[in-house]
């Protein structure tokens, strides 16, 4: 790879983009991540040159500020800095402007909007497998003024063998495209890994997966804290964000899966989500992957047999109702299925009982798909719509409250 041309090429870019950042030390980003009650984590990409990251956050309806400083560590000596600043200490239901500075030189501002306790309406975006889309497609998306972004893996992909250097490097490049960056930096963003990203492609061993890892860590923060004392080698990258009446479990189906399909996410992994589940109260509980459900392909979790019965066993068992499945790499455009949960044995007035899952196509096929809540409460709707790079509606389907009762 060759890195001074990457390092031109970023900073070419954004010194003629004042629409997203004033100073030309800012080379991607501010992208939020998720926010939470009391705060979020911002990512940059910074030139090499920058030293101080301000940022000055203000109460909108009191005026309250807070003001945040950071200290910019190049530990890699690196032409181009991934760099991620944690915003805490803020109070909930409360909006927030962020004004960003880089070495005393305005960037932009950043809404924050913290965790609410009232019943309200959710909209987020869902996609998967970057690739190279339409420049219109991400237009589309900024206009939807959905309240986060969810990537389920595919945002950047290797086809030769590869150092983590040349990762690093290929990340670096997708986020100085300026109409992603664009949008990235117009509402909040996490994510998942998908087979590119991990580098399955690549035709080298599973030893990859840790500096894939390393490297995915330094874009995506995903998180703005670790609640609870555990590491990536126990649970990947999985994590959970609750949005409201909304719980979303994003699943890591890359770092434990044997090529024998004996394992997809592990024990522990699984384990960890329903222990969660358990405790979720959300109306809504969606569990989302890069690898389909219940679709009947090769890479389906169906395939799987012995973890895939575990998964439903525990389900079935966990007391929630509103689970709906998310997955991507669909090749004919947004499917949705509607999967029998089997008759235990011995049963003898069954009661149908069934599980929704939404395939999705990837965003380099020039879709993209978004998720509404709405409704009061008892009666909430959830809505999963695809859009094409021009904003024309492709698919459209409502599931109620009360039709997904598994328990």
């Amino acid at each position: 790879m060759n890195y001074i041309f990457h390092y031109i090429f970023c900073s070419l870019i954004f010194i003629s983009s004042v629409s997203i950042a004033q100073s030309d030390k800012v080379l991607a980003g501010p992208m939020l991540s998720h926010i939470d009650s009391y705060g979020s984590q911002i990512w940059f990409l910074l030139d090499k040159s920058a030293d101080k990251i301000k940022i000055d956050v203000r109460d909108y309806e009191n005026n309250n500020l807070i003001e945040y400083h950071f200290d910019v560590i190049n530990k890699d000596n690196r032409n181009e800095i991934p760099f991620t600043v944690t915003i805490e200490t803020l109070e909930p239901n409360t909006e927030y402007i962020a004004s960003v500075y880089v070495d005393d030189t305005f960037v932009t501002e950043l809404d924050i909007f913290t965790k609410r306790p009232h019943l309200d309406d959710i909209q987020f975006l869902i996609s998967s497998d970057l690739g190279e889309p339409s420049a219109k497609i991400f237009s589309q998306m900024k206009k939807s003024n959905s309240d986060f972004m969810v990537w389920l893996g595919g945002h950047v992909s290797f086809d030769f063998p590869i150092e983590y250097e040349d990762i690093v490097s290929i990340y670096i490049n997708v986020r100085c495209n300026d109409n992603l960056n664009d949008f990235m930096t117009s509402t909040p963003q996490i994510s998942t890994w998908g087979d590119e990203d991990y580098g399955l492609n690549t035709g080298v061993s599973f030893s990859l997966k840790n500096i894939s890892h390393d490297a995915f860590k330094l874009f995506w923060p995903n998180s703005s804290k670790k609640t609870y004392n555990y590491t990536y080698f126990d649970y990947g990258t999985y994590q959970r964000y609750t949005y409201n009446d909304l719980d979303l479990f994003l699943l890591d189906a890359m770092s434990f899966r044997r090529e024998d399909k004996s394992i997809l996410y592990s024990t522990n992994q699984l384990d960890r989500m329903f222990q969660e589940i358990k405790n979720t109260g959300a109306t809504f509980t969606i569990i989302a992957s890069p690898v389909p459900f219940t679709f009947e392909n090769q890479e389906s979790y169906l395939y799987y047999k012995r973890e895939f019965d575990y998964f439903l066993q525990r389900l079935e068992n966990s007391g929630v109702n509103g689970v709906i499945l998310l997955s991507a790499g669909s090749e004919t455009g947004t499917t949705m299925n509607e999967y029998d949960l089997p008759k235990e044995i011995g049963e003898s007035n069954y009661i149908k009982k069934s599980l929704f899952e939404f395939n999705f196509s990837p965003l380099y096929m020039n879709n993209y798909s978004m998720v509404s809540i709405s409704g009061k409460k008892g009666y909430r709707v959830f809505s999963f719509e695809t859009y094409n790079e021009n904003g024309n509606l492709l698919y459209r389907k409502n599931l109620y409250e009360r039709e997904l009762k598994i328990n």
